[in-house]
């Protein structure tokens, strides 16, 4: 599939540009999300909503970068992280479910907000566990808003998603197993194991340079 890194110069970025070739390669399999397993030992992973998830297949990181990846190309998450050049204004609220430019925080995380939340929120120890307002995130480090101070869309050491991302999960799952809240309970499983999801795995062979 011709993956390459270094997609929009970000050297650890996984993708491949040969969408064309897989309806072919996936003709008559049944699947509900595609994971595409590059065959290197580079750090690195890519995830497109509604499309698919690349990731490295010889590399240590492998595990949790395939979790990270997968809540881009499933659930639309945002990266938590804050380290590249601007891509939000505070004029605009982004469609993430994750992050916000307090811009319009009703459709966000803000029925979960404590009373009195400062913002942004200090990250300490004893916020560790508690939804806030905490500066950085959509690779920005300024006027971008994260709900938690780590999950697994911001670093590879976060043993979970922050609740904010589960109910973005969980809302997606429901759509697509039922329309109305009786999928509460089924739901609740299906983020627990991620069993129920058919994964079409796709090996790309071709070695992978930088």
């Amino acid at each position: 599939l011709s993956s390459h890194f270094d997609t929009f110069y970000s050297e650890r970025y996984l993708t491949t540009l040969r969408l064309r070739q897989l309806p072919n390669l996936l003709a008559g399999i049944a699947y509900e999300h595609l994971i595409i397993l590059a065959n290197t030992d580079t750090y690195g992973g890519g995830g497109i909503y509604n499309s698919y998830t690349l990731t490295t297949a010889r590399h240590p990181m492998f595990s949790p970068v395939v979790v990270h990846e997968f809540g881009h190309s499933f659930a639309a998450l945002a990266d938590d992280m804050a380290e590249y050049t601007p891509e939000y204004t505070p004029e605009t609220e982004p469609w993430e479910q994750n992050i916000t430019t307090l811009k319009d925080l009703s459709v966000k995380w803000g029925n979960q907000l404590p009373a009195n939340v400062k913002i942004p929120t200090p990250v300490t120890s004893k916020n560790k566990k508690k939804i806030g307002l905490y500066e950085g995130g959509g690779n920005q480090t300024k006027n971008v808003y994260r709900a938690y101070q780590d999950c697994r869309m911001r670093t590879n050491t976060a043993q979970e998603f922050c609740p904010v991302c589960q109910r973005a999960l969980k809302r997606l799952i429901q759509f697509y197993v039922t329309e109305g809240p009786a999928a509460d309970d089924v739901s609740r499983l299906i983020l627990l194991t991620i069993a129920p999801l058919r994964c079409t795995y796709l090996s790309s062979n071709v070695p992978i340079t930088k």
